[in-house]
């Protein structure tokens, strides 16, 4: 594989001629677009949806569907297992041996549906046992079935055979044909278990779509995995498994403890600016997905060229995100309310803060994932992760306590950046950077 130009912000992303016409540059170009598709039916589309749920729903039961899937979060995050990471790694070295490709599925697939299984016992018995919560355990059981889609769905393999348009099928696909649903079910504020369900339907159809292609796409290969061989993959995942747990269990939880001190209306508040900003932040996705095998091989074999790129990238992406959170930070009461409506107006303030979370996290992502990660430092990884995972959960209750929903949104904005420094001193001390 050539190796990747990344060049300073300029036109064109500031991509040289000489950088286009790279066969590696150009795989990486495709598999961007294909991406950028997929990303906009995760993302962004449900961005069309948010005005109509939240004035439906209204700020009370849309934030009862937030605690809701955040507290599903949890079991996707544990199901997940980092795989998307540590297995991507292992199988971008091996993509062009079908063999060893069939070997990881297999063992990845065993893991993840282990790591369900408990995953559901575990939440039907804190249902079970909290007369509190047991009425909501019907919207939880539809919102839990998108967890049975992570445990089939192998974004990894897609990610290793630099074959992405597959992963845009698989993930545009249901969502095109569920999403208009949501304006035929979700009419009232109890509806909100119609939403859930609709929701949670098109990831289970998309890891179910995604495992079958894999089965036929490696039949000739497959094998039943060995007891040892899950327990290895569970060893080799074990250090990108604690990074994305960290990383996701205080994103979520941060939604939980604003539950805790506050009310569910505070968390629709929270969750309208919220999933607006993830909406936004989703546009870097398909670009960090797509150039993560890149990394992960070229810090292998040219770990100067890719150093060099990681800094370019950096730069670039830093300030093309931080200029945008500005702009939206100042024109946010103009397009929040003409958004989401006039009951939104506290969701303001929220996003003026929040929005820059997305600078934040996009250079969290390319210092973290591909630098640290993709360099294979794993303890590295993992220690940063715990400690902005610890100082996120230290700031959001005294966040919550001095400026309410717009303290936590300040909260997670300074854990991201302070990961920043965190990320940039560790590739430092690496001499990576």
């Amino acid at each position: 594989m050539q190796p990747i130009e990344i060049q300073p912000a300029t036109a064109s992303l500031g991509i040289g001629s000489r950088f286009l016409r790279s066969s590696a540059v150009r795989r990486v170009a495709q598999n961007i677009a294909a991406l950028s598709v997929a990303q906009a039916a995760t993302y962004l589309l449900p961005l069309v949806v948010i005005p109509y749920t939240a004035a439906v729903l209204g700020p009370k039961n849309l934030g009862l569907t937030a605690l809701i899937q955040a507290v599903v979060q949890y079991s996707s995050s544990i199901t997940g297992y980092g795989f998307s990471y540590s297995a991507t790694r292992q199988a971008a070295i091996f993509q062009n041996d079908p063999q060893k490709l069939a070997e990881i599925f297999g063992r990845v697939l065993a893991a993840k549906l282990l790591l369900m299984a408990a995953c559901f016992i575990v939440g039907a018995l804190v249902f079970a046992l909290s007369p509190s919560l047991r009425p909501l355990f019907l919207p939880y059981v539809c919102a839990s079935i998108a967890v049975i889609g992570t445990a089939f769905y192998m974004d990894w393999f897609f990610q290793a055979i630099e074959e992405m348009k597959w992963m845009t099928i698989f993930n545009t696909v249901p969502k095109l044909l569920l999403t208009p649903l949501i304006f035929v079910f979700v009419k009232k504020p109890a509806d909100y278990i119609w939403l859930l369900l609709l929701q949670a339907t098109a990831p289970f159809l998309t890891g179910i779509a995604g495992a079958a292609f894999m089965f036929y796409r490696l039949r000739g290969n497959l094998s039943r995995p060995t007891i040892r061989a899950v327990r290895e993959q569970f060893a080799e995942g074990w250090h990108t498994f604690l990074g994305s747990m960290s990383a996701n269990f205080y994103t979520s939880t941060n939604t939980v403890i604003l539950g805790s001190l506050s009310n569910a209306t505070a968390v629709g508040y929270y969750s309208a600016a919220q999933k607006l900003v993830v909406g936004i932040q989703s546009m870097w996705s398909p670009f960090s997905q797509a150039v993560y095998p890149y990394f992960c091989k070229t810090f292998q074999s040219n770990p100067q060229r890719a150093a060099q790129n990681l800094k370019r990238l950096s730069l670039g992406v830093g300030a093309i995100t931080l200029t945008a959170a500005i702009v939206l930070s100042l024109t946010a009461p103009y397009f929040i309310p003409a958004y989401l409506g006039p009951q939104y107006q506290h969701s303001i303030g929220i996003m003026q803060v929040l929005i820059f979370s997305v600078a934040a996290v996009t250079l969290n992502s390319i210092l973290g994932l591909q630098g640290v990660v993709a360099a294979g430092l794993n303890s590295d990884f993992l220690r940063v992760v715990a400690i902005v995972t610890v100082l996120d959960l230290l700031l959001a209750p005294i966040g919550i306590k001095l400026l309410a929903e717009k303290g936590l949104a300040a909260a997670f904005v300074c854990a991201e950046l302070f990961g920043c420094f965190c990320w940039y001193q560790t590739l430092k001390k690496r001499a990576i950077f």
